[in-house]
């Protein structure tokens, strides 16, 4: 064999069969690991008739820590509604790469096409308040400091946003039917 002849490989053709029966690195990265050349790997695979295995092209999602991550806050209930400063803060990487991961997945459907998409830190807030506390929108937005919470939800409903009904119940009807209970008993 030609690499026998040489005196680089023996004793690590076993080591080279695994490397190139297991892994995708190219031929000069074998070459300079087993210190020859990458013609001297190649006729070596084709002498010992090794099929390589294929190298995948493009972003590997399953092994990305930040997609893994973008997907899990997906799949929490209403991850649209969070806003893409959070985003950021919570995964610790810059907006070009965030922003990247986010197109892959989205392409891909592995996230939302809204998920990722929210910009306002006061309208996430507002959301936060109203998908947990039973308060009036009117309250909610004023304490966020949104002055027309109420039209960003029904803007947000008519982009495609799955935005539930308030929690809020009116008591509006109850308080009515009191006062004008209490204003008879004044005039009886």
């Amino acid at each position: 064999m030609l690499m026998r002849r040489r005196g680089t490989l023996r004793g690590k053709e076993d080591n080279l069969l695994r490397d190139l029966k297991r892994t995708t690195l190219s031929f000069k990265k074998l070459g300079k690991k087993y210190g020859v050349s990458r013609q001297a790997i190649h006729l070596f695979r084709k002498k010992q008739g090794i099929k390589r295995p294929l190298k995948l092209r493009g972003h590997q999602t399953e092994e990305c820590h930040l997609c893994q991550k973008l997907i899990q806050i997906s799949k929490k209930p209403h991850s649209d509604f969070i806003s893409t400063h959070t985003m950021l803060k919570k995964t610790g990487v810059s907006k070009a790469k965030y922003f990247h991961h986010l197109r892959i997945l989205r392409n891909r459907g592995l996230v939302g096409q809204r998920f990722g998409r929210f910009r306002s830190k006061r309208a996430e807030e507002a959301y936060a308040i109203y998908f947990t506390k039973p308060l009036r929108i009117y309250t909610i937005g004023q304490k966020v400091g949104l002055k027309n919470f109420h039209a960003t939800i029904q803007q947000h409903r008519e982009l495609g946003y799955d935005v539930p009904p308030s929690l809020y119940v009116s008591d509006r009807w109850k308080r009515s039917r009191v006062r004008r209970e209490t204003q008879r008993r004044k005039k009886g």
